[in-house]
């Protein structure tokens, strides 16, 4: 049986990709015994969106909603969300979020079915480019 693992997303590092985006990976590879799933929490900036964009075919994602309210554009249909809504996305699926308050922050955690490979997943590409390794506590440099 394998070991479990307990993060506490107030000591996880934050990435700043943009001023409409931040994120925390909260598991993978790099922190737990996981071979098959990464969790992270994205903060999408009150008013922003995001453009229209596609995964490869063999990577799903599941987006649950936490903190605000969100639209989801999935293939091209737009959806409201409120905290506790889920969006399975398949892979190979365009898809596009925004924040649909002008005054608070939006929390999502996304789930990724398996690893991310290269050039798969921007956000966690550039973690790696930035930092080395996908996770870091708030206590490294």
């Amino acid at each position: 049986m394998g070991k479990g693992t307990v993060i506490q997303a107030s000591q996880v590092k934050t990435l700043y990709v943009d001023e409409t985006y931040s994120s925390k990976m909260l598991i993978d590879q790099t922190n737990s015994e996981t071979k098959n799933v990464q969790i992270n929490m994205g903060i999408v900036a009150p008013g922003a969106k995001h453009t229209d964009h596609n995964h490869a075919p063999s990577y799903d994602e599941v987006y649950l909603i936490h903190k605000g309210k969100a639209m989801v554009r999935l293939d091209g249909v737009e959806h409201e969300l409120e905290p506790g809504d889920v969006v399975f996305i398949p892979g190979g699926s365009m898809h596009a979020i925004a924040n649909r308050s002008d005054t608070e922050e939006l929390v999502i955690f996304t789930v990724w079915s398996r690893l991310p490979e290269p050039g798969a997943n921007p956000v966690y590409d550039l973690r790696l480019e930035q930092w080395g390794k996908s996770y870091k506590t708030v206590d490294e440099e």
